[in-house]
């Protein structure tokens, strides 16, 4: 399972019929304007906008274009997907995916550099031709595939790429994320020394080539993507290139895809970020994104402070906290529906009927929040409150734990989250 488009659009009407149910009349208005109205706008831009995420990969044959594909789908569909041939350059593919209700498209410039020697000069045609695809396919995100054996003898494939974005910058005004993805990292050195946690000799020869990329072929000052173990990746101060990670894409040996699939979903565009982590199923990024969810929500939530309410109709907040807790059950691969919401409440023991469970989180919160303010709620509580039962339920959802909400009040600062948001 997974968030299902059409399904949720009747999920959202049981929420309007739920606020018209439980909130009373003199709170609807409120509820509406300052709760559910916005909470819809963030949905509609997740869900109801959601779109393809289109891949652009660029690299020459046989570096690992197509395994490198099935690792990030988590799936085996380079072979099998509805290929078109477009040019006699390019071939697009619409990748589907029916189970998790999502889809992507990766064109696959091959024979960008097929004509040009490693060291040789580019067609001149090259350049209008990368021009006319990203134009042409709205074009998210550039994977450059280099098989790592291979790295010093093509970084001119890699300068001549550079300029090649320069002009497109310049054409389109377009800069597009480039990453550069180097595989077969296990061959360097002896291929039997494998994986490189278990190797130092193989991590220490993986590093090197980072660093070479880094420092000689991109000059470009950089960070490492995970300071324990370095080897996994850089992070590019660069214009174009913003990372350099090595992968082994192999289906039967894979290696630090969880990385390079992370870095991507920071790098695309929202309108496309469900379709990608859905395809994948990989909890880590399903979770980065119900995180950003709940931190949303709980901002919503906190709008409630411009309207004083009293702690024992706190209960107002309920419609919008199941919004939420069945979003974050449906990225957990849960249907999207009040029922997957109400299977967390109970498993939380906060009881909907009398909303006693959400009055006794008010109360917590404040003492922890907000001492001294009384019986009313303001937005520190409500949003503390409903991060609380966010993070609860995401633990429920994507561990199987169940945890009190308020062992996450505390965790909410709401003045920097506010700042951050612009808000």
């Amino acid at each position: 399972m997974a968030i299902d488009k059409h399904k949720t659009k009747q999920f959202l009407k049981e929420v309007d019929e739920l606020v018209e149910t439980l909130i009373p009349e003199k709170y609807k208005d409120t509820v509406q304007r300052v709760l559910i109205g916005p909470a819809l706008k963030e949905l509609e831009e997740l869900i109801d906008e959601s779109r393809p995420p289109v891949f652009y990969l660029v690299g020459r044959s046989g570096h690992g274009k197509s395994s490198l594909i099935n690792a990030l789908s988590n799936q085996k569909v380079a072979e099998v997907g509805d290929i078109k041939p477009q040019t006699a350059e390019s071939v697009d593919y619409l990748i589907t995916f029916p189970e998790q209700y999502a889809t992507w498209r990766v064109v696959d410039s091959r024979g960008l550099f097929e004509t040009t020697p490693p060291e040789g000069k580019e067609p001149i045609d090259t350049t209008q031709k990368v021009i006319q695809d990203i134009n042409k396919y709205k074009v998210d995100i550039i994977l450059h595939v280099i098989s790592a054996p291979e790295v010093r003898n093509l970084a001119h494939d890699l300068e001549v790429f550079s300029k090649i974005l320069n002009e497109t910058k310049r054409s389109l005004g377009v800069e597009l994320p480039v990453i550069v993805v180097l595989t077969k990292p296990d061959t360097l050195g002896n291929p039997r020394e494998w994986p490189p946690k278990e190797y130092p000799r193989k991590a220490a020869l993986i590093l090197e080539l980072l660093e070479y990329m880094g420092k000689e072929v991109l000059k470009s000052d950089y960070e490492s993507l995970d300071k324990n173990f370095p080897y996994k990746g850089i992070l590019l101060k660069n214009d174009q290139y913003v990372a350099v990670i090595p992968v082994t894409s192999l289906w039967e040996d894979l290696w630090n895809i969880e990385t390079l699939s992370l870095f991507i979903g920071d790098k695309l565009p929202k309108s496309a970020l469900l379709d990608y982590a859905q395809a994948q199923g990989r909890k880590a990024l399903l979770k980065k994104i119900s995180n950003s969810l709940i931190k949303r929500f709980s901002l919503i939530a906190g709008g409630i402070g411009v309207t004083p309410i009293p702690v024992g109709d706190i209960f107002i907040l309920t419609p919008l906290q199941i919004l939420m807790i069945a979003i974050i059950g449906g990225l957990s691969c849960r249907p999207v529906s009040i029922k997957t919401a109400k299977e967390y409440l109970t498993a939380a023991g906060i009881n909907l009927g009398t909303a006693a469970g959400l009055r006794e989180a008010a109360r917590a919160v404040l003492k922890i929040v907000a001492p001294g303010l009384g019986h009313a709620i303001s937005g520190a509580i409500a949003a503390a409150g409903t991060y609380g039962i966010g993070k609860a339920a995401e633990y429920y959802f994507f561990e199987g734990v169940v945890k009190k909400p308020k062992e996450f009040y505390a965790d909410f600062d709401f003045k920097k989250e506010l700042k951050e948001h612009g808000e």
